[in-house]
């Protein structure tokens, strides 16, 4: 058995060896963040010092019998890696009697490195794993690695699963393993990787791991308790099939073959599809001469109507003599910089000489967000690369809201009135959705595959009716087995007296109204529908302060639970409302590098009081970040909700990587904990709180150079 495992193994290898033949030509002898069997960067199954480049992501599938890793890792800053993964153990039968399956363990770590390695002295990094929850797969460690010429050696101390324990024995392990005791049983680990060129790499380990005391492992079926048979070695070989896949093989301690794939990219907002430059903007000698013969108020019109043609919504002008103010709304480009760029090029080229100065305005809805004044001829010298980014804004201001750059516009001689370009009021979408339920006893995954059609109209200026039906395609909640788990205060585990039907459901009928108030505060005000479960009405104030680095604010929603099975009915329990009230605070925290943070203070839907806290990265127009919601418990009667938090992580990036130009709009993925009725928030049409830094005056100074992109 031993002998044809290592025939596999060396026949795995065979099939990699074209790396080998490749000429070793200048190769520079740095180290590499290489993936390990499991998700997070190592040799095999150890974890070295090396953690993935800033803003690179690793998905992986990976198998060492009796276990299948499902993955991912990211790198932030060059200094900490973070990292996740569903385990699966073949050996052990989850729910006996269910067709669950065999057990699939959510787990997640971080690396941080303490040392950056230099000439002298190696990397030293320090880690922990599986924190949170049973604490199957519990590791805490300190390593360190070092190149000397091809060799990237490693050299760690283990505690948990790498001193060959085994930690897990309730709901609160991890957390448990993390805080516990920093002198208990500590094992010695190490390993080797050769790097023979930059595509293919040996490597060899020893391991601390006491695979015998592992959760699930077996031989022959048989769940060990000893395991003297085994060596503490492991061999493998890695290959960069492509720069964005790559290929491991393995030998561990000598009778198990192992292997994983990784996919390795860099998160970066042009992706598949290199972008196509914009279709220059050339307006005909009639625009010209019609511009030149205009009036102010036939020039705004004017303006107005070629900004709109070339796709911008939301559009109005006003001229004066030698100024134009224009409004609009940015849904052609990701980048706020470079629709600037867009709608000045087309007011250069169309607008007469005496217009010198531009006063340019980016909405969200009727707000104006941003306003930017500019001479036309520091706008030009910019463009044309005779002016860099500082100079640029030493002859202009970019201020946050419109109030400044408006009163200095209404100084100069007589603007015209306001034109206002006429979009069209209606629009229309069909979208496909899936709803997972994880990890339910009756399988690891349930869906729901829906179409959401989505219908807007705006009746007047500021006011949005919003329409959102969803028509089921499949369904799989009606086997879920989960139950609400209060009488009084169920405000989310009874999702299944919801989503366990199929018939067609209106997920949203709401009248949204958004309003300028005073001190240039943002106003909404909603009523209807909003999601399958609630209709009400919800309320919401927000201001931005300090050219966009932070923000407050407060909202509130008042509802009642719907029919379950009528579209125009609410459920028959007329004294039963539900009400939230918050505290909406929002700061980036350091901007250069896209960190920012949310708080929200306050009453949540049951009843409960307390705070949700949020922490993300938004970079290169992606987001990965992470939630944590704490509130007061006292109010439920069930267990499985006292003293339950909430917590969850999500990524967002955007539709661009999949588009030949920058087009606008994002896609959101969450990965929540278990549902509970705790820390729980009602869906509205829309938000003023904002969590994302890209449209604010902070942002587009920063990457004000994509002006020249257009």
């Amino acid at each position: 058995m031993l002998l044809n495992k290592i025939i596999i193994t060396i026949t795995l290898i065979l099939l990699l060896i074209p790396g080998l033949l490749k000429t070793s030509q200048a190769w520079e002898s740095n180290s590499q963040a290489l993936g390990s069997l499991q998700s997070y960067t190592g040799i095999l199954q150890m974890p070295t010092a090396r953690v993935k480049k800033d803003w690179t992501l690793r998905l992986k599938f990976g198998d060492a019998d009796p276990w299948s890793y499902y993955g991912g890792a990211i790198g932030i800053f060059d200094i900490f890696e973070f990292h996740g993964q569903f385990t699966r153990t073949d050996t052990i039968i989850a729910f006996p009697g269910y067709d669950y399956g065999a057990t699939k363990d959510r787990s997640a770590g971080m690396r941080a490195v303490l040392i950056k390695e230099n000439e002298f002295f190696p990397q030293i990094s320090a880690g922990f794993y599986d924190a949170i929850g049973n604490g199957h797969l519990s590791s805490r460690y300190l390593t360190a690695s070092k190149m000397f010429g091809n060799f990237d050696v490693t050299i760690g101390l283990g505690q948990g699963i790498l001193a060959g324990e085994y930690t897990a024995s309730g709901a609160d392990t991890g957390e448990t393993f993390l805080t516990s005791d920093p002198f208990r049983t500590t094992k010695l680990f190490g390993g080797i990787e050769w790097h023979l060129n930059p595509d293919l790499t040996l490597s060899a380990e020893y391991s601390s791991i006491d695979r015998a005391n592992m959760y699930g492992y077996r031989r022959g079926g048989t769940i060990l308790k000893d395991d003297d048979s085994s060596i503490p070695f492991n061999i493998g070989i890695k290959y960069k099939l492509t720069d964005n896949i790559h290929a491991t093989a393995a030998l561990l301690r000598g009778d198990t073959i192992a292997g994983s794939i990784d996919f390795e990219f860099p998160l970066k907002s042009e992706g598949m599809l290199a972008w196509e430059k914009a279709k220059p903007f050339s307006p005909g000698e009639k625009l010209k001469w019609d511009a030149q013969a205009s009036d102010n108020e036939r020039l705004s019109a004017l303006i107005a109507e070629q900004v709109k043609n070339q796709g911008f919504i939301n559009v109005s002008a006003s001229c004066n003599d030698d100024s134009l103010w224009i409004e609009y709304e940015n849904n052609l480009h990701l980048s706020d910089a470079r629709s600037l760029g867009h709608v000045a090029t087309i007011c250069d080229q169309v607008l007469p000489s005496r217009i010198t100065k531009f006063y340019l305005n980016i909405k969200q809805g009727i707000t104006v967000i941003q306003s930017l004044k500019t001479s036309r001829s520091a706008f030009k010298s910019f463009m044309e690369s005779n002016l860099d980014k500082e100079g640029f804004l030493t002859f202009s201001d970019l201020n946050l809201y419109k109030e400044e750059n408006w009163k200095l516009f209404q100084q100069d001689s007589s603007p015209s009135k306001m034109l206002y370009e006429p979009d069209n009021r209606f629009s229309f979408s069909i979208d496909p959705k899936i709803r997972t339920f994880l990890n339910n006893k009756t399988g690891f995954f349930k869906h729901k595959g829906l179409l959401r059609v989505k219908a807007a109209y705006r009746p007047w200026y500021g006011g949005n009716l919003l329409g959102e039906l969803e028509y089921t395609l499949f369904n799989q909640y009606d086997d879920v087995d989960f139950f609400a788990q209060e009488k009084e205060n169920a405000v989310r585990t009874d999702l299944l007296d919801y989503e366990a039907e199929s018939n067609i459901r209106i997920s949203m009928l709401a009248l949204e109204q958004k309003v300028n108030l005073p001190l240039s505060v943002q106003g909404r005000f909603s009523a209807g529908i909003f999601e399958s479960a609630y209709a009400g009405f919800g309320a919401e104030v927000f201001r931005y302060f300090n050219n966009g680095l932070w923000g407050a604010g407060f909202e509130s929603e008042l509802v009642r639970k719907r029919d379950p099975n009528n579209n125009f009915q609410l459920r028959d329990d007329p004294d039963k409302w539900y009400s939230t009230a918050f505290f909406n605070l929002y700061a980036q925290i350091l901007p250069s590098q896209g960190i920012e943070a949310g708080l929200t203070l306050g009453r949540f839907l049951a009843g409960d009081t307390g705070f949700q806290i949020d922490l993300r990265r938004s970079f290169k127009y992606f987001t990965i970040g992470a939630w944590y919601s704490r509130t007061n418990t006292d109010i439920f009667t069930s267990s499985k909700n006292r003293g339950a938090d909430q917590k969850g992580v999500y990524i967002s990036f955007p539709f661009s990587i999949f588009q030949s130009n920058d087009k606008p709009g994002h896609f959101n993925y969450a990965i929540t904990g278990f549902t509970n009725d705790t820390a729980a928030k009602v869906r509205q049409p829309d938000h003023l709180y904002p969590m994302d830094p890209w449209s604010t005056p902070n942002h587009t100074k920063a990457t004000l150079n994509d002006m020249r992109k257009y």
